[in-house]
């Protein structure tokens, strides 16, 4: 969409914020969410929304038109122009009474969805007939979206011409890699190695499910992802995945392969060495926009040395930190010391609360834990590590790789990787000098 056709939706999330809304910068984050990680307008609208502070509920209820692969399974109402490939009727029993539905599938230029019509009599579809369905609405099914004609959806004839013939493998969306993964992303492709694998019993609508769970991993980085069908994985295997869908889970994104996925297994070393290979480094406003993910390195400059860092005591079932010698669940206990800072780190694009362990805070100190105890002994000040920590890293730029989870208050890392990034003035200004006669 170009900036004409987003500024309604603009105004729209504006008037949501209110008065103060910066329209430049709702605009930017749009066109990045939409251009980037091509995310559905819907849920880039109600993410900036949230993320600002706002109600998403308070935005139009309606999604607009939209295609096969901008769905993504959580629409409340919805327009689509598809064509109808195949009608089958069927009678369920819904609350001890027989019910007459209708299902099948649609499809546009972008992929086909599965649809079920809830009222025969006010809704029917024909074989073969290009239609624009109003007011539908969608859930999620085994990892993919399905369309819902209930009591409000109406159907209108169309004379446009749909080739769902040639419609593209995958819902036309275009290969990714796994930094790029956002979540409400649709109809992904991406290649990676399977280097985890194991079976899973979960309970689904009431009913017990065994699932396939696992780790896709490339050069930029690893993602979860579970599959809901049958599956002929294996470790160790190189696949390319075609029509996955991306939902957030636990605060990252998660690959979904539900029946509609196909899997193309390539040759092994077709990807090179990905399982020990190091992720790129991302901007804190990239992995911000993309909600997080198993393994992010990322590179910026400790702003803050925050509350809670240092030397702290732990509750030796649940290892909460205790205050005053009380654990919140267990009482009064008799804790177990242990390290720790908790650190905002800034790279210019955005911040990041970041939490170094036990290990990690011993090498960026040069003390081990023992030291610090014995430290905090002698000048009787259980601030003193915390204070070091800022004497120390304050102003340090850190090259750091862990894991980050997003929640209401923005993305968090737990840092299993950190190291002190050494700036080569002499290459970092032969490259600028290259840059700037590239624009001569």
């Amino acid at each position: 969409m170009d900036r004409e056709e987003l500024a309604p939706h603009v105004e729209e999330v504006a008037r949501v914020l209110g008065n103060n809304a910066d329209k430049e910068e709702i605009l930017k984050e749009l066109e990045t969410y939409l251009n980037h990680y091509r995310v559905t307008l819907d849920w880039a609208k109600r993410n900036i929304v949230k993320k600002k502070g706002g109600d998403p509920n308070a935005l139009q209820g309606g999604g607009g038109r939209k295609t096969v692969a901008e769905l993504t399974g959580s629409e409340q109402s919805v327009d689509i122009l598809v064509k109808v490939l195949t009608v089958n009727p069927k009678t369920i029993e819904v609350g001890g009474a027989q019910k007459s539905i209708v299902y099948g599938l649609v499809a546009d230029e972008t992929g086909k969805v599965p649809y079920t019509i809830w009222e025969t009599e006010a809704v029917q579809l024909k074989e073969g007939d290009t239609v624009i369905i109003h007011n539908a609405y969608t859930k999620e099914y085994k990892g993919a979206p399905q369309l819902n004609l209930g009591n409000r959806a109406s159907v209108e004839e169309s004379e446009e011409v749909l080739d769902v013939a040639g419609m593209p493998s995958g819902g036309g969306s275009k290969e990714v890699k796994v930094s790029e993964l956002a979540d409400g992303m649709n109809f992904v492709i991406i290649s990676g190695k399977i280097t985890k694998l194991e079976s899973k019993e979960v309970v689904a609508s009431g009913e017990k499910k065994n699932i396939i769970t696992g780790v896709l991993t490339d050069e930029t980085g690893s993602v979860e992802f579970t599959v809901w069908g049958e599956s002929k994985l294996a470790e160790g295997m190189e696949v390319r995945l075609v029509g996955a869908y991306v939902k957030s889970w636990r605060g990252m994104p998660k690959l979904n392969l539900g029946d509609r996925v196909e899997v193309q297994v390539l040759t092994d070393g077709t990807l090179g060495d990905v399982s020990s290979g190091t992720p790129k480094v991302r901007t804190l406003e990239d992995v911000e926009l993309s909600g997080g993910g198993m393994d992010i390195m990322i590179r910026g400059t400790i702003v803050d040395i925050r509350e809670g860092s240092g030397l702290v005591m732990r509750c030796p079932d649940c290892k909460r930190v205790l205050q005053k010698s009380t654990c919140r669940v267990h009482g009064k206990v008799k804790g177990t010391d242990d390290l720790r800072i908790k650190a905002i780190l800034d790279d210019g694009t955005s911040s990041m609360n970041v939490v170094f362990g036990k290990d990690l805070t011993e090498r960026l100190m040069g003390l081990t834990m023992e030291q610090a105890v014995k430290l905090t002994m002698e000048e009787r000040n259980p601030e003193l590590i915390m204070e070091m920590a800022e004497e120390k890293l304050f102003a340090q730029t850190l090259e750091v790789r862990g894991m980050v989870r997003s929640d209401d208050f923005g993305p968090m890392m737990i840092a299993k990787e950190a190291n002190i990034f050494e700036r080569n003035v002499r290459d970092e200004g032969a490259k600028m000098l290259t840059d700037m006669e590239g624009f001569n």
